[in-house]
């Protein structure tokens, strides 16, 4: 048999026993065939019996101990698959995490993710290793499409504190309508509809927060009608000027940060005709300009994983938690992250095969009681 090129050979295990062989291809480019050409090739030295332990599932089982030619050789390859992932899911198998492991690109986590559905992995043994991740990552240098693409696997991995940082800069710092951004080929790996709804719909209610603190003072501006309070509304419309918000029919081009960390709204500054009452002196010191950024700046905490959850009702029942949230205003309980009430109230929301039997289920409820109801009144 013809030994195997690589570019790379890696002892996960160095009293290993199986050399698991990978072939990634480069899906950017064609062959003459109209194929992919390998990008990168490796190979691992591992422990058969790691994998049949950790890997829980029958795919292992019949390659490494089944029918198939393998089970019988000391070697295995395995063809389409990102060599970087792949070498993450065999350290998390056999313990054997390297400074390295913490720093492989965003777009290779979707890539382990994949692995896991192709290989049926069990996703849930990555989170440790993404909350080292987490904890390692310069999160103050996450650019937009940084933030975006890490949206996705924030939730798989099921990390509720990256999950919640990641939506409220998304809310705070995207001017246009929000979308999640998938680095790889794999289509089918993607956040659920109503998590990109939800992002969008606080996005625009933080604006409306904005428009009304800058604009709301105007409508009662100088009730003592002094003799400058034209003026002085000419001052003030001056300093809103002086903020990204205006002028208003391009403010769609400005996201929410842009407006609160404007120097027009960070540093207001008007100027007091003279003669102004203390009414007008007051509207232009801009004490509604400061808690209005106050309150952006703890409007949310970003989405929280454990409120969009219902499959695992605090209660027992989805309509109980809904309403006694509402009632007892803990907000955050029982909750990994803490929080308060306008991030329950985006968060509630339920993935969409749960939702779905949810809905199917009050129906059938509904059903039943008219059914009963129907029968009393004969």
């Amino acid at each position: 048999m013809a030994s195997f090129q690589t570019q790379s050979f890696e002892e996960i295990d160095p009293a290993g026993d199986l050399i698991l062989n990978i072939v990634e291809y480069d899906y950017a480019t064609y062959n003459a065939n109209g194929g992919h050409p390998p990008l990168r090739t490796a190979c691992f030295k591992v422990s058969r019996q790691t994998l049949l332990d950790v890997a829980g599932n029958d795919y292992w089982k019949r390659l490494l101990n089944g029918s198939f030619q393998e089970a019988n050789s000391n070697e295995v390859t395995l063809k389409d698959d990102s060599v970087a992932s792949m070498e993450l899911w065999l350290r998390v198998f056999h313990g054997t995490l390297v400074e390295d492991s913490y720093l492989i690109p965003v777009e290779q986590i979707w890539h382990a993710i994949e692995l896991s559905r192709k290989y049926l992995f069990h996703l849930e043994k990555l989170n440790a290793w993404f909350e080292t991740y987490w904890t390692k990552l310069d999160k103050k240098s996450l650019e937009t499409d940084d933030l975006r693409a890490l949206l996705f696997p924030c939730q798989a991995l099921e990390h509720a504190g990256a999950f919640a940082y990641v939506t409220k800069r998304l809310a705070n710092e995207v001017a246009i309508h929000i979308e999640e951004l998938n680095p790889t080929r794999f289509r089918h790996l993607r956040c659920e509809g109503r998590v990109i709804q939800q992002l969008n719909a606080v996005r625009g209610s933080m604006r409306g927060k904005i428009i009304a603190g800058l604009f709301e003072p105007l409508n009662d501006f100088c009730r003592l009608k002094c003799d400058v309070h034209e003026k002085c509304i000419a001052a003030y419309l001056e300093g809103v000027k002086r903020t990204e918000i205006w002028p208003l029919q391009h403010q769609h081009h400005k996201s929410n940060k842009d407006v609160t960390d404007s120097i027009g709204f960070l540093h207001w500054k008007c100027s007091i005709p003279k003669g102004a009452c203390y009414l007008c002196q007051n509207q232009l010191s801009g004490a509604n300009i400061r808690k209005t950024r106050s309150d952006l700046m703890s409007y949310w905490e970003g989405l929280c994983l454990d409120c969009m959850d219902i499959s695992q009702p605090k209660t027992g029942d989805s309509d109980t938690d809904y309403w006694l949230h509402n009632r007892l205003r803990i907000w955050g309980s029982r909750c990994r992250l803490s929080h308060t009430r306008n991030t329950w109230y985006f968060s509630f929301m339920g993935r969409p095969e749960v939702m779905t039997k949810f809905q199917q289920e009050q129906q059938a409820r509904k059903k039943a009681e008219r059914y009963h109801s129907d029968q009393d009144t004969e």
